[in-house]
């Protein structure tokens, strides 16, 4: 509207210009007709060409115009389809074997030697001896005594066990002893004083003669035997057992992806714009595509690899070792009975007379009988040996006959010996390698193409028009993601083990036995021979005196010996052993105590003195020789082979195709208009009137009849 506007004014001012030409309104014409009209805008349509205006015409021309169209676009588009490989794996395995293999092992064998040792022997030489002597006769009796016994028994213990190791410690003992003493007691006593006479009696001799008497004797003669043992061998073995193990199993899940979408929409939005006469431009424009591309990318799994480890171990072997010791026994070869004699106390003297003598040996002073030396029996010779000698008295005392050996005890130690051994176990360990593993990627790339720009002039519109924007969707899309789970699986594993066997064998065993022999001995015998002889008597007259008397007693002591004492020390170890314990235990016994009384006799003792003589003789002892022996043994070794297996894999590959898409495009339509054209008088040439092609015209708007002006109407010197 204000471009027909101002279209009409600058008619308006031509017209007027004209007027001047044409004389004007002074010159008595009128400017305008009135077949004149006024076209469509405001521009005056002059009907016919009297007066002095132009006169405007129509033609028809084609113009183009700006038009939205809607087109079919191939646009690239990636997609990914899943596709299946093969690949080489490779595997390790554990292939089992079994080796023979030999050991040498050393075997203590028992071997029995004798060798020649000289000793010496007391032996016995008998005697006799006539004489008087007082005799303790012994007298023996049975009393209960308590003693005390260490009783072995066997305690089974757990796996962790004490054993009780023996070892030997001297120990300290007290026992007591019936010690004989002499003690002086006074005693009051009556005595017969002798009377001296004579008579012939018959008398009764033990003459002694030697006599070869057949004497048994018992040796320990030593026998070596033969006797089975039980013992127990630890045996290695192989046996299967069922292990199992942890493998990485791949699998492939699917998982689901997040991921956001710009979404092209189209919204009508009221758009104010200028309009102007279209025209085209090529403008080049800046646009962003995703490309896709394939990366190779390093990652990173892990592999459980075997690691062969050898293990050195020690078992116990337990093996019984002989030990022959020496052991020193006392024995008592056969012993006699010797008499000792015994001075006892003189008797205590009597009243002096002045001689010498007592009353007790003359039975008067010595002025009665003469003294001493007189014929009254003081001088006599069994008289001085009764009164005025010492008394002696003899007992019977037995000397044994000791003889001291030096006997070979063999016995049997166990003795535990580790002997080491080797097997081998396999391990996992978990090495992280690096792979490479296609990815495919979108990079943005920026990119020039050149469009067809549609510019117009100047005209302000106010229009509906679509404009597409973008919305961010989230959507969600699966990819396939490999992962390992852990499966737990068995396999058969050969496991070296030991079990203990129990098994016999034979070992010598020294044993002594008694064996009765016969030896001729002298042995000195006596005969009774009946003689005849004059015997010089005394008559006893009774006296009552008092002296001191030896009597022989037994006094207890309390004495101290050594012995050997078998002590238990503790020691703990992981079996089931049976250990041998022990337990006091009280028990009596009956003891024969013997007390002695004492007897005056007269007799022949045979005595023996002890002589030593040098013998030898044979002895049985056994050594221990080391023997080198071979065993052989099967031992299971594990060889690790590798193969090759092909492993199927899932990759995800880029496939690009083409999509159509629906475009709006901007063209440029022809439309058909009718333009203006404008006739001048002859006078007056309009030619350089320009023909507005570019004034858009609007169909919608319709062509209003402009009114007839009226004579003088557009003229100001009219005075109308």
């Amino acid at each position: 509207m204000f471009m027909g506007s101002a279209a009409a004014m600058l008619f308006a001012a031509s017209v007027h210009a004209g007027c001047g030409d044409c004389g004007g309104c002074a010159t008595g014409g009128d400017c305008a007709s009135s077949g004149s009209v006024v076209a469509a805008g405001g521009a005056a349509a002059y009907g016919d060409a009297g007066g002095c205006g132009p006169t405007v015409s129509y033609q028809t021309q084609t113009v183009m115009r700006s038009q939205y169209v809607t087109e079919t676009k191939l646009v690239p588009t990636t997609t990914y389809q899943r596709q299946t490989q093969t690949r080489m794996k490779s595997v390790t395995k554990q292939v089992a074997r079994v080796e023979t293999r030999s050991q040498e092992y050393t075997v203590n064998v028992p071997q029995t030697q004798t060798r020649t040792e000289t000793y010496d022997v007391q032996v016995a030489v008998p005697y006799t001896e006539e004489e008087t002597y007082t005799v303790q006769v012994p007298v023996t009796t049975e009393v209960e005594q308590s003693y005390q016994v260490s009783v072995p028994y066997t305690d089974q213990v757990e796996q962790t066990y004490t054993v009780q190791v023996p070892y030997t410690e001297t120990q300290t003992q007290s026992y007591t002893v019936n010690v004989p003493y002499t003690e002086q007691v006074e005693q009051t006593y009556t005595v017969q004083v002798p009377v001296q006479q004579t008579r012939e009696e018959t008398y009764q001799v033990s003459v002694p003669y030697t006599e070869e008497v057949e004497q048994s004797y018992t040796v320990q003669v030593p026998v070596t035997t033969t006797q089975t043992q039980t013992y127990q061998v630890c045996v290695p073995y192989t046996e299967t057992i069922t292990q199992t193990y942890s493998v990485q199993v791949p699998y492939t899940e699917t998982q689901t992806q997040t991921y956001t979408v710009s979404v092209p929409y189209t919204e009508q939005v009221e758009q104010s714009y200028n309009v102007t006469v279209p025209y085209t431009e090529q403008v080049a424009q800046t646009y962003t595509v995703q490309v896709p591309y394939t990366e190779q990318v390093a990652q990173n799994y892990t592999v459980r690899v075997p690691v062969q480890q050898t293990h050195t171990a020690y078992r116990t072997v337990s093996k019984c070792v002989p030990v022959t010791t020496m052991k020193t026994v006392t024995k008592d070869m056969g012993g006699s009975y010797e008499c000792q004699a015994v001075a006892a106390a003189p008797a205590a003297p009597a009243a002096s007379s002045g001689c010498g003598c007592g009353t007790s040996a003359c039975g008067s002073p010595c002025g009665g009988c003469g003294g001493c030396e007189s014929s009254c029996g003081c001088g006599g010779a069994s008289a001085a040996a009764s009164a005025c000698a010492p008394a002696v008295t003899y007992r019977k005392v037995y000397v044994p006959n000791v003889v001291t050996q030096q006997v070979p005890v063999t016995s049997y130690q166990r003795s535990t010996e580790k002997v080491p051994y080797t097997y081998t176990t396999t391990s996992y360990t978990c090495q992280t390698k690096t792979r490479m593993v296609p990815v495919t990627r979108m990079r943005t790339e920026t990119r020039q193409r050149m469009v067809n720009v549609t510019k117009c002039r100047t005209e302000t519109r106010t229009r509906m028009v679509p404009v597409t924007k973008t919305r961010q969707e989230t959507r969600t899309r699966d990819y396939t993601v490999t992962k390992y789970r852990t499966e737990q699986r068995t396999r058969e594993v050969p496991v070296q083990k030991t079990r203990m066997e129990t098994r016999t064998r034979e070992i010598p065993v020294t044993t002594m036995t008694t064996e009765t022999k016969t030896r001729m001995v002298p042995v000195t015998k006596t005969r009774v021979e009946t003689r005849t002889r004059t015997v010089p008597y005394t008559t006893m007259t009774t006296e009552e005196r008092t002296r001191t008397v030896t009597v022989q007693k037994c006094r207890q002591e309390t004495r101290e010996r050594s012995y050997d004492v078998t002590k238990y020390r503790t020691e703990t170890k992981t079996r089931m052993v049976p250990v041998q314990k022990t337990r006091m235990e009280t028990r009596t016994r009956m003891v024969p105590q013997t007390t002695m009384t004492t007897e005056e006799r007269t007799r022949t003792v045979n005595k023996t003195r002890m002589e030593t003589q040098q013998r030898t003789r044979e002895v049985s002892y056994t050594v221990s020789v080391p023997e080198t022996r071979t065993r052989t043994y099967n031992v299971t070794v594990y060889d690790t082979i590798t193969e090759e297996v092909p492993e199927t894999y899932s990759v995800c590959v880029p496939v690009t195709t083409m999509k159509e898409v629906q475009v709006q495009v901007c063209k440029q339509v022809p439309t058909t208009v009718q333009v203006p054209v404008y006739s001048a008088p002859a006078a007056v040439s309009y030619e350089s009137a320009p023909v507005m092609e570019s004034a858009p015209v609007y169909q919608s708007a319709p062509v209003q009849a402009a009114p007839v002006m009226e004579a003088g109407a557009g003229c100001t010197s009219c005075g109308g």
